[in-house]
Formats: structure tokens, C-alpha cells, sequence
């Protein structure tokens, strides 16, 4: 405080002061004699109490670190009174001798004045001084001592100085544990602070086990804990949009600020930064209404807080360069424009050219002129960007990263590709760093999320390295490892955590896993109930979500199955070169949507094709992919169906390979996109035969997979489970008598050779099913669905509609016994029921079947699912090769039943006589081909290999 200041303060104080006394001393009628002993006597006892509210304060009142989607700030917690109490102290005591402990206390209000006011220069230098002043008069016990290590934490978090911010932290942390305990609200603020540091560093998994912690910790019922609560709620939510749970951290937001409201004024700038956050994520929920709302609310309150100086405030600047995302994406460039050159003026006026509030702006500022063509106006701010945040943030810090692709697509777009490619070096490994280091403590439904967040990176490379890999081939070397590295990511993950804790002798692991089995379980059983059913047996489905995926994290982090599989993985495709027998050929399709200047609906297809021989791929593009995956598809749909001649599907998805492919005898496809949904073998060529009669096509999941590959049947457990001819108790839906045969005939083949367990009738049922431990083969001879999102109504199967759209392996599976019976509904079954007849993927992906060579799903559309790029389809094939399965037979459209049941005892007959499983299926369906011309009869059914 200024000496002139501190004098105007004293008078007003010492004016009110008189008063006071001067009507306390006429009260009691004391005379002039004894004025001055009065007044010294009042004044005392104000310092008395003065000083004992002044402890209090000193005790409850922290600045919490808020964070932000683009920026972290703190909330200074002042307690009601505190200013006012504080001040009167001060000028109490003014003409009286201070003691050490004093005068260190005044320093440190001193430096926390000017570190809200924003003065980082006065703060840290008395800060600084109160921390030396307490340590020189032994204070080190005092609550305020700290608070000065605490707040000068903050302020270097402030300024990007983030390793002095950790070690301040940390320090503070330490000490309020020692001091008060863990339970203390001066622990709980550090331990807050601790987790946003966390999150400003990019190390989000530690962050997310402090604020856990934290939430365990802290108590929303308590006054002095309320708002305090709500800063964690705002906390937890920043950090599960980061890490992709954006469904959670919107719902967590609108619970902070609705505790917030309660605690604070409607025009109090934290209160409004939350709403802004809140703006924010209901924006990336895709509402884009709502959220165009909750900002102008926002503004509004903004400009009548501040009134003639709103628009040259830095929290005015904030609400602006936010709105301008959404004005983005609703195509309102002008406006955007406009919004974000107001918020870059005042934050450079406020902040100087080299804050990360500034370069943000200058970030969001130059990818629109980027955007918009403008390449000039886009290089000095986007340069300046990451000038910025290089000098403040890690090297590996997400905002960092994006800066280096912001200026990598700049690049490109000027032509300079040498440049463009140096920083999509250095970004797309890290990346794949980011993918190692934080898939681990993800659930699987977190990984999705996570991965939808950082997938688009990576089809904005495969975009640049495609269109310049021949003027520079060392791009296709990129593309490749890149694409190795990353498809099936998320199947590989679910497949590496159940192969770990199968192959480790971990008796906590496994009982944590049989743990996660039985939430899953439950799960199950609780989507198929009511709403009020639901409430009738006080069942919370959210709360039992979250701990069934606490439980997925708690397996992966200590199982390490992902870190080990992903750093294990085939990065190089020489070794698939070298893998290649003559006249075999690898074609990895690659489906990716096509880059202008953004990633547009527009989707291309990327085919690879290895061949033995060659130094390096070959690769073709079709740009035509919205066609592939929609008129061309229809028509090979119809045609099928209808039973009609084909002389058109060639050319559209297979003619351009031809010359590449050449006469190769054996073929790998790894599909992608619509190429899941046709079956390549099913193609007519020009000369009247089909691609199978001319090639052995083999579908697999990754092109590592071949490196592999059983070259003859193992040893394994030599069981056959068998499960057929459901007993549907329905008039709607029809008896299959055709799978009875089917059953045993298969039986027929393979009971000399293996045990068999079969089920037909009323034992086709779900619970003999979930009963299946590891067996060779799994047969599986029913009904099959999959309901597109559109399709599905309020109640699927007995699982309402909301828990359908969010999971597609809830809309497949098989029909098994008593599917038709009223009580499958979900309108009576009770919480324990797991056996309705609807066998889901959602229940298939728990089944045992570690170890089991195949699994036939013979029926309708058991290769239907949700298509998704890179990753395969969300079903039934998903489920069971998550599930262990080496190899999956699947229809992909409505099966003959009687063709079906020659197609399947050929194909055990054949393998029972020597063949192997791939050569055995391929046979059998040649064989067909020659009863049954059309593929209808003969074509639905491909193998899916692993």
C-alpha cells in the first residue's frame, strides 16, 4: 500500500473510530477526566477482537487454482469481513511497535493484494520477503508462511514458470500436512492447486488421482467447503474434457455451477468463467444453441458488471475469444473475426505479447485466417503462438503440440512441404507418446473418447503425407508406421488386458478382473429395467457405470498390458515384406476423411498393397468414398438380396487393384470403412468368375497379424460347444429347424475327435452360454440383429433407448431361448435376471473363450455393426474376439437357412479331414458355388482372422 494511500485510509478509519468512541464514552456518561483512558480501553479491546477474526481468516481463507480450457486462473477465497478486519488491525496498530510476527504477516498481505491485482512483479518480490521474514523468526508453523510458499506456487503456475510452481506446491503441501493434517481446508486448497499444476503440465493421470483424492476429501455441505467443492467440480470437468470424457465433464460443470450460484454473486468473474466453461463443453457436445445462450448470458452480465470499461477487461476478452469457436462453427467468419481481434487487443494491453492468455488468442486468431486463406495475416500469430508457449509450457505439453501442427498445415498450404513435414515429425511423435502414456489408466469407453479427440491428427497427416509421398517417399514410410502403430488401437487394447491378466498368475489381478466381470454384469442386467423399476430396487446405473470403469483403470495401470502391447507392436513394413511368400500380397485399406483446409464429410480410401518382391508399397487413393460407402453400397446390397447378376461391384471396388494385385494366389485384406460390409470374394469379374475362384482371400484385423499366423492347429483343449434350434416361445419370431440339423451334423464330424457339449431347444438358453469355458470351437447356430442408432426405439430387446445410442454393442447379438416371451420385455424382469433371450455383444464380449480357435456365428447379420475408421465394426465381431476368439466366421446379410446348414457341415467336414480352418472354409464355399451359382446362398459368411 502507498504511503499517500495508507494516510487516506488511516483518516476515514480514525473519522469513523472517533465516532464510535465519542457515542460509546456519552452512553455511559463518562466525563472529560477520563476521555483518554477511555478511548485507550475501547481501542484495546477493538484490537483484542480485531486480531482474534484476524487468526480466523488466516486459518479459512486460500486462493484456489480454477482451471480453464484455455486458461488456469485463481480464486481468491476471502472470507466475509476479512478486508475490512484486516485493515482496521493494520491501522490500529499503526502508531504502536509491531512485532516480527507482525510485520511478516503485513508483507504477506502486501504481496497477496498485488498478486490479485495482478502485479506479478510486487507479488513475488513481498511474497518472496514474507517467506524470508517468517524464516528468520523461526514462524515456519504459521499458517500465512504457507500461504506465501503456496501463493508464490501459483504465481510462477501463473507466469509458466512451472517447475518453481512445483516445487513451491509441493513444499506447501507438505507443510499443511504437518501442520494441521490431511483433512485441513489449507491441505485440501494445496492439494487442488497440486492437481491443476498437474493439468497445466499435460500429466493427466497424476492429476486425475489428485482430484480424486481431493473429491474424497472435501464436503459440499460444509459453508467453508461449499465453493471450494465446486472448484474441484470445475476442476474434475477441465480435466475429463481433456481427456475425452466429455459427456462427464459437462454434467460435472453444470453441478459446479449450480453450487457456485449458491456461494457467489451472479456478476462475480469466477462465477462467470465457470458459465463460460459450461458455454464451452456444451458447445463440443454439439449444442450449439444452448451454448450460443449460456455465452450471451455471460456477456451480458459481463458488460453490466463492469458498465463503461466491459470491453478493455481481460475476463471481457476471455467470454469474447470464446464465443468466436462458436461463431466458427456456425460459419459466422466476420463475427469471429471481430471477437477475437477485440479479445487479442485487450489481452495484450493487459498482459504484453508474450502471455499464454495472448497466444492462445493468436492461435485461434491466425488458424482462421489460415482457414480463410489469408496465409499472410496467419504466419506472424501463429508463429508467435508457439514462440510463446515453447518458452513457457513443455515441450510435450498438448497446447504445444498444436501449435507445431498449426504451423505444420500453414506450411503446407504455402507449398513449403520440407517445413511442414519437420513439425508433423515432431508432433505425430508425440502423439504417439501421448497414446502410451495416457491409454494405460483409461477405461475402454475413456480410450474411445480419448482416441476420437486425437484421431483427427493423425488423418490430417495421413492427408499430407499421401498427396507428397513421391516427390518425398520418406512420407510413405511415415504413413505406414503411423497406420501400423495406430489401427485397431482400441481392440488391441481390450484384447491386451485380457490377454495379461489370462497369462499372469496374479491372484489380485484376477480377482479384480472377476470383479469388473460382475459390474459388467450387472451393468447388463440394469440397462434392460425401467425407469421405474430402476427406482423401485434404488438402483443408481450412473454410479455403477463409474465404478465398473474405476475398476477397467485400476486393471490396466496394473496389469501394464497396453504399454507392453503398444511399444511391442510392428511399427516397420519391411518386416511384412519379408514375412511374404511368393504370390501373396497385403492389401491395408485405409479409409480417411479428405482435408480442405479442414477435415470435411468428405471421406477417400488409401489402399496399401504389399507385395512379395517389392522394396516398397504401392499405394492408390479413391477419392470416391462417400459414393463407395452409399450408392455403390446400396446397389451390392440389392443385388444380393434380390439375387440378381452383379456387373457392376467390380468395378467399384476392386478394378483399380487389379494390376497391382496381379495373379497373387493369396491375398491378406485388412478392411476398413464400407470394406467390412463387402465381401470381396462375392465380386464378379469382367470373365464371369468370381475373386474366389481365382484367389484365396484371407481377412485379418491388422496387416501385423500375418506375422502371426498358426501355420498348423494347436493342441489346445480339444472341446466343442455346440448351441442351436433356440426355443423362441414366439409367434413373431420364427423356428429355425434347419440349425438343429445343422448341429448335428456338425456333431457328426467332430465328436470322434474332441468332447462335445451341445445345446438345443429349451437349453439353447443364455446362461448355459455364459458358462462356456475356452472350448476349440464355439458354434453358435440362432437368429441374429443389429439395429442401426435410427432404428432403435425406447425399448430395444429390454435396453431403453439411452443406453443403446451410447453403446452399439447393445444393438447386437443373438437370439437365444425364451427371446420372444413377454417377459423379455424389461417390463418385469428383476436386477439378478440375466437369461432374457437377447444375448448382446455388450454380454459376448465377457465370455471365456481364451485359447478358442474359432467361434461360428451362424446366423443373420453377425457382421452388422457400427463402422468406425481405423477400428473395425462394433459388434458381435468385435465382442468375441475381444473375448479371445482367433478366428470368427460372420454373415453379412440374411442367410438361406438350409444353404447355411450344407455351408457349415462342409466346412467342419472338410476340416476335420485335414484342412486347415481357412482352407477348410474357403473349400466349402467353393463347393457351394458350384450347387448354388448366386453368392446370396454361399457369400454372406466371411473368416475374420487375428
Amino acid at each position: 500500500m502507498s504511503f499517500f494511500l495508507k494516510v487516506i485510509v488511516r483518516i476515514f478509519f480514525f473519522l469513523s473510530l472517533f465516532l464510535f468512541t465519542q457515542k460509546s464514552i456519552a452512553q455511559f456518561g463518562v466525563g472529560n477526566v477520563l476521555k483518554k483512558q477511555a478511548e485507550k480501553l475501547v481501542k484495546d479491546k477493538l484490537v483484542e477482537k480485531t486480531e482474534e477474526k484476524r487468526e480466523s481468516y488466516d486459518t479459512l481463507s486460500f486462493n484456489y487454482a480454477i482451471a480453464f480450457l484455455d486458461k488456469t486462473e485463481s480464486f481468491e477465497n476471502q472470507q466475509k469481513g476479512e478486508g475490512l478486519i484486516k485493515t482496521a488491525n493494520f491501522l490500529l496498530r499503526d502508531d504502536e511497535p509491531q512485532t516480527d510476527l507482525e510485520a511478516a504477516r503485513d508483507i504477506y498481505d502486501f504481496g497477496r493484494l498485488n498478486y490479485n491485482m495482478g502485479n506479478q512483479f510486487m507479488a513475488e518480490t513481498n511474497l518472496k520477503l514474507a517467506k524470508l521474514k517468517y524464516e528468520q523468526i523461526s514462524g515456519t508453523n504459521e499458517p500465512n508462511y504457507l500461504k506465501s510458499i503456496g501463493l508464490l506456487g501459483l504465481l510462477y503456475s501463473d507466469m509458466g514458470r512451472y517447475t518453481k510452481a512445483e516445487e513451491f506446491t509441493q513444499k506447501a503441501l507438505e507443510g499443511w500436512e504437518k501442520l494441521q493434517g490431511e483433512e485441513s481446508i489449507g491441505y485440501l486448497a494445496e492439494l487442488n492447486n497440486y492437481a491443476v499444476l498437474q493439468i497445466n503440465l499435460g500429466n493427466f493421470i497424476e492429476a486425475e488421482r489428485i482430484i480424486q483424492q481431493l473429491g474424497r476429501k472435501l464436503n459440499a455441505e460444509k459453508e467453508n467447503e461449499m465453493l471450494p467443492y465446486a472448484i474441484y467440480l470445475n476442476n474434475e470437468a477441465i480435466l475429463n474434457q481433456y481427456m475425452g470424457r466429455v459427456d462427464e465433464a459437462l454434467g460435472l460443470m453444470r453441478e459446479c455451477s449450480d453450487i457456485a450460484k449458491e456461494s457467489l454473486t451472479e456478476k462475480n468473474s469466477t462465477y462467470l468463467q465457470f458459465l463460460t466453461n459450461k458455454a464451452i463443453l456444451e458447445q463440443e457436445n454439439g449444442d450449439l444453441e444452448t451454448a450460443e445462450n449460456t455465452f450471451q448470458q455471460v456477456l451480458d452480465l459481463q458488460e453490466s458488471r463492469l458498465k463503461l470499461n466491459a470491453k478493455n477487461d481481460p475476463d471481457y476478452a476471455h467470454m469474447k475469444s470464446n464465443i468466436a469457436a462458436l461463431y466458427v462453427e456456425k460459419g459466422e467468419y466476420d463475427k469471429a473475426e471481430e471477437a477475437l481481434k477485440l479479445a487479442l487487443e485487450i489481452y495484450q494491453d493487459k498482459f504484453g505479447a508474450e502471455h499464454l492468455t495472448t497466444a492462445g488468442t493468436q492461435s485461434d486468431l491466425g488458424n482462421l485466417y489460415r482457414f480463410l486463406g489469408e496465409n499472410e495475416k496467419a504466419e506472424p500469430l501463429l508463429q508467435s503462438a508457439l514462440y510463446t508457449r515453447e518458452r513457457k509450457l513443455s515441450k510435450t505439453h498438448p497446447k504445444v503440440v498444436k501449435s507445431q501442427e498449426d504451423l505444420a498445415l500453414w506450411f503446407w498450404a504455402n507449398g513449403q512441404i520440407e517445413s511442414a513435414n519437420s513439425y508433423f515429425k515432431r508432433v505425430m511423435e508425440t502423439s504417439k507418446e501421448f497414446i502410451k502414456d495416457y491409454f494405460p489408466a483409461l477405461s475402454e469407453a475413456e480410450k474411445t473418447k480419448y482416441w476420437e479427440q486425437l484421431k483427427p491428427r493423425f488423418f490430417r497427416f495421413y492427408n499430407f503425407a499421401l498427396e507428397n509421398h513421391q516427390e518425398y517417399p520418406e512420407l510413405l514410410e511415415d504413413f505406414m508406421r503411423y497406420r501400423l502403430s495406430t489401427k485397431g488401437i482400441l481392440l488391441s487394447a481390450s484384447t491386451a488386458l485380457r490377454n495379461a491378466i489370462f497369462s499372469q498368475n496374479d491372484e489380485e489381478l484376477t480377482a479384480l478382473y472377476e470383479q469388473w466381470l460382475d459390474q459388467k454384469q450387472q451393468l447388463a442386467n440394469a440397462y434392460a429395467l425401467s425407469d421405474e423399476e430402476i427406482k423401485e430396487q434404488s438402483l443408481n446405473v450412473d454410479s455403477l457405470e463409474n465404478a465398473t470403469n474405476q475398476t477397467e483403470r485400476e486393471l490396466s495401470v496394473k496389469s501394464e498390458a497396453f504399454s507392453s502391447a503398444y511399444e511391442g507392436r510392428n511399427t516397420d513394413y519391411k518386416a511384412l515384406f519379408n514375412k511374404l511368400k511368393t504370390g501373396q500380397v497385403i492389401v491395408e485399406i485405409v479409409q480417411y476423411p479428405i482435408y480442405d483446409k479442414q477435415l470435411t464429410s468428405k471421406n477417400a480410401y488409401a489402399y496399401v498393397i504389399l507385395k512379395k518382391g517389392q522394396e516398397k508399397p504401392s499405394i492408390i487413393i479413391n477419392k470416391e468414398g462417400n459414393l463407395l460407402e452409399n450408392r455403390y453400397y446400396s446397389y451390392y446390397n440389392n443385388v444380393i438380396n434380390q439375387k440378381m447378376k452383379d456387373d457392376y461391384s467390380y468395378a467399384q471396388y476392386w478394378k483399380s487393384l487389379e494390376n497391382e494385385i496381379g495373379n497373387a494366389s493369396r491375398i491378406y485384406i485388412s478392411p476398413d470403412g464400407i470394406y467390412n460390409q463387402v465381401n470381396m470374394n462375392t465380386l464378379q469379374q469382367p470373365n464371369g468368375k468370381y475373386l474366389i475362384q481365382d484367389h484365396d482371400i484371407r481377412y485379418i484385423g491388422h496387416p501385423n497379424d500375418i506375422l502371426f499366423e498358426k501355420s498348423a492347429q494347436s493342441a489346445g483343449q480339444q472341446t466343442a460347444f455346440l448351441m442351436g434350434d433356440p426355443n423362441f416361445n414366439s409367434q413373431s419370431i420364427a423356428q429355425l429347424p434347419g440349425t438343429r440339423k445343422e448341429i448335428q451334423e456338425i456333431s457328426k464330424y467332430l465328436s470322434p475327435s474332441m468332447k462335445m457339449q451341445k445345446y438345443l431347444s429349451n437349453e439353447a438358453n443364455e446362461s448355459n452360454l455364459k458358462q462356456v469355458q475356452s472350448p476349440k470351437y464355439l458354434h453358435l447356430a440362432s437368429h441374429g440383429y443389429f439395429l442401426e442408432d435410427k432404428q432403435a426405439n425406447d425399448n430395444l430387446f429390454g435396453v431403453q433407448l439411452q443406453y443403446i445410442r451410447q453403446n452399439p454393442l447393445l444393438r447386437s447379438g443373438l437370439l437365444l431361448t425364451g427371446a420372444g416371451a413377454e417377459e423379455s420385455s424389461g417390463s418385469s424382469q428383476s436386477f439378478n435376471q440375466s437369461d432374457n433371450g437377447f444375448f448382446s455383444a455388450y454380454e459376448a464380449i465377457n465370455l471365456n473363450l481364451n485359447n478358442t480357435e474359432m467361434v461360428v456365428l451362424s446366423a443373420c447379420e453377425t457382421g452388422k455393426g457400427d463402422v468406425k475408421a481405423g477400428e473395425g465394426v462394433y459388434g458381435l465381431q468385435r465382442a468375441f474376439i475381444v473375448a479371445g476368439a482367433e478366428s470368427l466366421v460372420m454373415s453379412l446379410w440374411k442367410v438361406d437357412d438350409t444353404a447355411t446348414q450344407k455351408l457349415m457341415s462342409g466346412f467342419y467336414r472338410e476340416n476335420v479331414q485335414g484342412k486347415a480352418i481357412p482352407d477348410a472354409f474357403r473349400s466349402a464355399q467353393l463347393a457351394m458355388l458350384n450347387e448354388y451359382k448366386h453368392p446370396y446362398y454361399w457369400g454372406a459368411f466371411i473368416m475374420f482372422s487375428r
